[in-house]
């Protein structure tokens, strides 16, 4: 999943358990909010879906891939939920929302850069997040396509529930 997609379903995940879970307890409601977006993570990288460019292509494209793809939609989704709410609990959720379906995808280009080692947990998840990842390898992966609508799907229902929830 492309890199604002993850960021859409970070921004769904995060209403959702803000709604679920109200006022109550904060710090065990936003660790839920960033649990569930990892978990969110995972789910959707298992569905077909393809990126920008292939894997090989990576070091060419990940100072754009970093500006357009993660921070430029983080800022406005982020943006927009601030222009309608305010700095709120809500908004809160869905930082820890985004920031858990996150995650996954910096641990592995962190890790693919060299500047972390994949050791420990760290190699276990990596592990774990290449093998769930449907699109290949390499050569092998999808670029993006019409089974990708579902992506735009999920920034179009983000950007309701954030409008008008």
């Amino acid at each position: 999943m492309v890199a604002v997609g993850h960021t859409a379903v970070g921004v769904i995940v995060g209403v959702v358990a803000y709604n679920s879970l109200g006022h109550g307890n904060l710090v065990s409601g936003l660790a839920i909010a960033g649990a569930a977006g990892i978990v969110s993570h995972y789910l959707t990288d298992f569905i077909p879906h393809g990126h920008f460019f292939k894997p090989d292509q990576f070091r060419k494209y990940i100072v754009p891939v970093i500006i357009f793809d993660l921070l430029l939609p983080i800022a406005l989704l982020l943006g927009i939920t601030y222009l309608k709410n305010g700095f709120s609990w809500k908004m809160l959720y869905i930082i820890f929302g985004i920031g858990g379906s996150q995650l996954p995808d910096v641990i592995e280009g962190l890790i693919f850069t060299g500047m972390i080692k994949a050791k420990s947990l760290l190699k276990l998840e990596y592990n774990l997040h290449i093998k769930l990842h449907w699109h290949g390898d390499g050569s092998r992966a999808l670029l993006l396509g019409l089974r990708d609508i579902w992506q735009l799907l999920a920034v179009l229902s983000a950007l309701f529930l954030i409008v008008f929830n």
